[in-house]
């Protein structure tokens, strides 16, 4: 969870509430959005000195804005130069499939309507956030980034490769998604079958 908050910081400062929200709208199928999950997160940031905080206050309440740091910056670039392992992504669920076999047809059945119910709903949130990546909100962000060079600076140089992979990724999990509906919905089909 570190390195996608570190992500996170390298695109904009923001609250622990702030960083709860864009987890919760963009990352869910990666990492929790649990509070406690994120500021204990935040806390070992803080004392690896990978992120700062500064103090304001909003409507009379104070607020802490989390920033990435130089060493949170080559920590985030160092983890990014690793390359991703996605065909050896571990999932205890999979076990499920695996043993499906020892429920009666019926009780397979439901799971597996459940599944595709649960996909379809990842696959319509997913569609609602492409739908929010547009050519003005990229080049708000841009704009945002342009509001503090020396923070952003490295960002908003990238500013189009950043905000194509950016999109990539959202796109993965919009293919992934409608593959495994696709896969679950043939799956359906063979336990009729057997």
């Amino acid at each position: 969870m570190e390195k996608l908050i570190l992500g996170i910081l390298m695109l904009r400062k923001l609250t622990v509430y702030e960083i709860r929200n864009e987890i919760k709208r963009n990352l869910n199928a990666m990492c929790s959005d649990s509070l406690g999950s994120i500021q204990a997160a935040i806390k070992r940031l803080l004392d690896a000195e990978m992120v700062t905080f500064s103090e304001y206050v909003e409507k009379s309440v104070n607020k802490k804005q989390y920033a990435i740091t130089d060493k949170g910056r080559k920590e985030l670039i160092g983890w990014l130069q690793v390359p991703a392992n996605v065909s050896g992504s571990k999932n205890m669920e999979f076990g499920k499939l695996l043993f499906m076999g020892m429920l009666p047809a019926e009780e397979r059945s439901a799971l597996i309507d459940e599944i595709i119910a649960n996909l379809e709903k990842d696959l319509e949130e997913l569609l609602t956030i492409q739908s929010t990546f547009t050519d003005e909100s990229r080049a708000m962000l841009l704009e945002y980034w342009k509001t503090d060079m020396g923070y952003y600076g490295f960002v908003a140089e990238k500013s189009k490769e950043v905000n194509a992979f950016r999109g990539l990724t959202l796109q993965y999990g919009i293919d992934t998604c409608k593959f495994n509906i696709e896969w679950f919905e043939k799956l359906r089909e063979i336990n009729i079958s057997i």
